[in-house]
């Protein structure tokens, strides 16, 4: 049972890696020296996984909470980092050096904590062990959602800064890194001694930050700790203790008293009873006046209350019991495979109505979560592969799920070539979609997975599927069978063609007044627009095919079509020849009218293609004859004009 324990990260971290180094004995006259450094920087604001507060909000609750659980006379200091100004790779700042009454002295400073701009982690780093002026033993607390932004690698900082303090001690709390980036700060960890926790909710940061400060040695607890047993009577008072309150808990009636931090309250007892006491500890100790108590203690989803009395000049020791136990996920795709990085654990309680919310939601490898005893339901997902189990949980033990999905890994990517020849060039702008068949479905196939990721693996259960890889302006399919345990690597070629568009008016190319909107059609039993563009020279790459390209002239009726066959691998320059002439449209002896005019230029099948309500509009029109019409406030024009290509003409209209 104790080994399970060990390993719970609760809910909180993802990521807990084992002491690579044993921390220095702390002397015994020796207060404990320690810098708790918090980022700063912008991104701080963004919300962690579903969590509606902002990450700097949780992170400055987190340690409001611990703070009346310090040691008065550990020496705790504050820094940060990104929490002045913007952009600034120098922002960098010891807030307060350590000093001992550290609960009345970093109330203010995190209460005021900010977060604007960059993440200079290391240099804040730096600072925080210089404050601490080589104290034995020394200790750092991070607290940070990335990495550092500011060009610096903290592996190789680490190794100048323990040069100078080699017994620096560095605890990490990440705030809900992806694994690339929790690779990357793991070297804190294995350097240092230290541990390393990815904080994923609330819970878990305040969980990850109380675990940090216990390991720091900055906590207090009971002057005469009770000793573990399988089985602490409750309000037993021990023997030559001082008076007061004395909690642990353990997790049945049975089972060894923890040594994990738990979530205390302490209420005085009565339904709107004033709070005397929240905080995380293993142990408590709490000097209250005589009366009764409300005491609550928390762990993972177990919960449990209990009502206390405590008497004058009297020691009470009380041991709460969750009536919970642990239980630890993992999944693999097949019998034997390895376990999957990132499936979705889903637990309900087995009797909960239909639609009620998940008790909890977590994306680790290998979650372990402590519950309360009873019946539930856990669900694995990953992609479209799911499996449910039923669980029962009992008092101080620990329970496995492990789920085999009867499924496969898909890998896919994209290349530009052909089917014989696949290329070796990844093709850029890619959304694979992945369909399966579906006689209820429209044209009987279904999609179940998309992704737009330059190589996405999905796990699928054993079938057939048919996979599309699509970018803007080209598409390949794909069917492959998918057997339980098989790994399929599919490499998409793209029979590409690139294709560079241009027009000319006249035998020149246009002019920026007159912009020229092309228009790409593929043609085929079902023809459709797969490009529209009002770039000047536009140069794109279209997989092989027949397509109708067609270049318009403004707004006007100016237009140019080809039809084309495109092969993969060909490259082809088109430039299409718009053929119109200028017009300008003005009323004859319009001194002493009214400005007001309305036009209107109608082609031979009476279609409109100019309307204007300017004075004297002009135009590009396709050759040809046009009715125009002119309505003024005095009596309406009409008139018929003949546009020739490559002629600028302005025609005066007057009254028949």
């Amino acid at each position: 049972m104790k080994r399970i324990l060990h390993l719970l990260s609760l809910l909180a971290a993802s990521v807990l890696l084992p002491l690579c180094a044993s921390a220095p004995a702390i002397a015994e006259d020796a207060p404990p020296t320690s810098m708790i450094v918090l980022d700063g920087s912008g991104s701080m604001w963004g919300n962690l996984g579903a969590e509606k507060r902002s990450k700097l909000e949780i992170a400055r609750d987190a340690m409001r909470t611990l703070l009346p659980s310090l040691k008065p006379e550990a020496r705790v200091g504050i820094a940060s980092f990104g929490h002045r100004r913007r952009g600034n790779c120098g922002d960098a700042e010891v807030i307060l050096p350590p000093d001992g009454n550290a609960p009345e002295r970093l109330a203010l400073p995190i209460d005021r904590m900010n977060a604007v701009g960059k993440g200079p982690l290391v240099l804040a780093l730096r600072e925080a062990v210089n404050a601490m002026a080589g104290a034995t033993p020394a200790s750092v607390i991070l607290v940070a959602d990335d990495i550092d932004n500011c060009g610096q690698d903290v592996c190789a900082a680490l190794s100048g800064i323990m040069a100078s303090s080699p017994n620096l001690v560095v605890h990490t709390v990440a705030l809900g890194l992806d694994n690339a980036k929790i690779a990357h700060i793991s070297c804190i960890a294995r350097m240092t001694g230290g541990k390393l926790w990815n904080a994923v909710d609330a819970a878990g940061v305040e969980s990850a930050l109380g675990q940090a400060v216990e390991l720091a040695h900055l906590q207090t607890g009971p002057e005469s700790a009770p000793t573990e047993a399988e089985a602490a009577p409750s309000n037993k008072q021990p023997e030559g203790a001082p008076a007061g309150l004395y909690l642990s808990v353990g997790l049945g009636a049975k089972s060894a008293t923890l040594d994990t931090p738990v979530h205390w309250r302490i209420t005085k007892a009565g339904g709107d009873g004033e709070v005397v006491r929240d905080t995380r500890a293993a142990a408590l100790y709490e000097k209250l006046a005589p009366g009764s108590y409300d005491v609550e203690a928390e762990l993972g989803l177990a919960r449990t209350r209990q009502t206390v009395n405590v008497e004058a000049d009297k020691a009470t020791e009380v041991r709460i019991d969750l009536n919970g136990g642990v239980m630890k996920m993992q999944t693999r795709a097949a019998a034997g495979g390895a376990l999957l990085e990132q499936p979705v654990f889903t637990v309900t309680a087995a009797n909960a109505e239909k639609g009620a919310p998940p008790l909890w939601v977590g994306r680790d490898a290998q979650p372990e979560i402590v519950l309360p005893a009873g019946e539930y339901l856990v669900t694995t997902e990953t992609n479209v592969a799911r499996q449910q189990n039923k669980v029962t949980i009992a008092p101080a033990t620990g329970t496995s799920v492990n789920a085999v999905l009867g499924a496969g890994t898909l890998e896919l990517s994209a290349m530009r070539g052909t089917p014989s020849a696949p290329g070796d060039q990844p093709a850029g702008d890619v959304t694979f979609i992945v369909y399966q068949d579906d006689p209820y479905a429209p044209q009987g196939r279904r999609e179940v997975v998309r992704s737009s990721a330059p190589n996405p693996t999905f796990v699928l259960p054993a079938g057939t599927y048919y996979i599309t890889a699509r970018t803007p302006t080209s598409e390949v399919r794909e069917q492959i069978a998918m057997g339980a345990g098989d790994t399929i690597k599919q490499v998409m070629p793209l029979s590409m063609a690139r294709v560079r568009l241009a027009a000319s008016l006249g035998g020149r190319p246009v002019t920026d007044e007159n912009p020229v909107t092309f228009r790409i059609v593929r043609l085929g039993a079902e023809p459709h627009e797969v490009l529209r563009t009002t770039r000047k020279e536009p140069e794109f790459d279209l997989s092989a095919g027949r397509y109708r390209i067609e270049a318009s002239l403004g707004s006007g009726n100016v237009m140019a079509a080809s039809e084309i066959n495109l092969s993969a691998g060909q490259a082809q320059k088109i430039t299409l020849p718009l053929a119109g002439g200028s017009v300008t449209l003005k009323r004859a002896n319009a001194i002493g009218m009214g400005k007001n005019v309305f036009w209107e230029v109608r082609d031979e099948k009476q279609r409109i293609v100019l309307r204007s309500s300017q004075s004297e509009p002009t135009a590009v029109l396709s050759p040809g004859r046009y009715l125009v019409s002119a309505e003024t406030a005095e009596q309406p024009l009409r008139n018929t004009i003949e546009v020739k290509a490559n002629e600028h003409r302005t025609f005066d209209l007057a009254a028949p």
